[in-house]
């Protein structure tokens, strides 16, 4: 009985002293020194997280306008292309037409014939009062529409083979546009023709003012390849030699260039 009651005498006390022990705090990391430096490196990424999340979308940015600059640059390609075939077809067209015997052009001129008028009585001649001279207006500056439009018009004439018509266009775009963007354009087309219809010192003319006023340009070489083919016509095979000799050196690695070394076999050069 004794041992008994001792047995629960120190169970009760033992719990007692259980119930009366404190429990130890809860640690909170983030008031120690690795916590705060935890804390500030995650704080201090968010600016770069920024940062590349803006290069990427520069960078998808700059591929969308890649695109963009491809597809415009495949887009006047194709227009290049396109004007250039325009321009080959007409040239066959011409040279068809150049082949053949021509077509007239009317070239009469309008002549005043004076006859002779007996005078019986001899009078004194009355002064005559010449008209002022008009004020001369000065021309207005043309935008470069206006030039393009012009010269579209005159283009379409000679694509319809109204060549009377395209000859007066042409001439009155140089008129006024003797240094523009297509003047050296209306030379070559005036030159082509003129050779069509067979008169062909003005078709020379205008061939030769291509490469000489403007030997820079695309059509430079394929005038001064007409202007040899003229000659050979002629029977002038020394200046034909000249020039498409001066065509392979001035104009090389060009079409003209590469007609021209061809020419110049089948003559024996």
């Amino acid at each position: 009985m004794n041992k008994l009651c001792l047995i629960m005498a120190i169970c009760i006390s033992s719990t007692v002293y259980a119930e009366s022990r404190k429990l130890p705090p809860i640690i909170n990391n983030s008031t120690y020194a690795n916590g705060a430096a935890y804390s500030g490196q995650a704080s201090s990424n968010q600016p770069m997280l920024e940062m590349l999340v803006r290069v990427e979308a520069l960078q998808v940015e700059v591929q969308q306008l890649r695109g963009t600059i491809e597809q415009q640059n495949h887009d006047i390609n194709n227009l290049k292309q396109r004007q250039q075939n325009i321009y080959t077809d007409m040239n066959m067209r011409l040279q068809q037409l150049e082949t053949g015997a021509g077509i007239s052009i009317d070239s009469s001129k309008s002549a005043v014939l004076y006859t002779p008028v007996k005078r019986q009585n001899t009078t004194i001649p009355t002064p005559v009062q010449r008209a002022k001279p008009k004020p001369v207006k000065k021309a207005k500056p043309r935008s470069k529409a206006e030039e393009k439009s012009a010269f579209d018009k005159a283009f379409t004439s000679v694509k319809d083979s109204h060549y009377q018509q395209a000859i007066k266009q042409l001439e009155q775009f140089l008129r006024d546009y003797p240094n523009g963007t297509y003047s050296d354009n209306a030379y070559f087309w005036l030159g082509s023709v003129y050779k069509v219809v067979n008169d062909i010192p003005a078709a020379q003319k205008n061939f030769e003012a291509v490469y000489t006023q403007f030997p820079k340009s695309e059509k430079a070489g394929m005038a001064m390849l007409k202007l040899a083919d003229i000659y050979r016509e002629e029977n002038d095979s020394a200046k034909a030699v000249q020039l498409y000799t001066q065509i392979t050196s001035q104009y090389a690695d060009s079409t003209a260039a590469h007609i021209a070394e061809k020419k110049l076999q089948n003559i024996g050069q």
